[in-house]
């Protein structure tokens, strides 16, 4: 499924394996509750990117577990995450 962000950005939805080697490789994932269109009012997703260097050191399984903790425990949105990339 592809999802229009704004005029210059096309999101696609991918699953969660794809998601972690995309982050893994410094791409940025597109993170939000999965009954929410990642196009909101509410700011409630997020991109995420892995960075090198600067001592902290995030687990992509690790950061999703937080966002879900926080961001995915109501039914309105949903109880899991859902994932999206830049579209190529």
């Amino acid at each position: 499924m592809k999802v229009r962000y704004n005029a210059n950005l096309v999101l696609e939805k991918v699953n969660k394996p794809t998601a972690r080697k995309m982050y893994n490789a410094g791409k940025e994932v597109y993170i939000c509750p999965c009954k929410v269109n990642p196009r909101n009012n509410w700011g409630i997703g997020h991109f995420f990117q892995k960075e090198e260097g600067d001592g902290f050191e995030q687990n992509f399984d690790r950061l999703v577990s937080h966002y879900e903790y926080y961001n995915c425990q109501y039914n309105e949105l949903g109880k899991y995450a859902a994932y999206y990339v830049k579209e190529a």
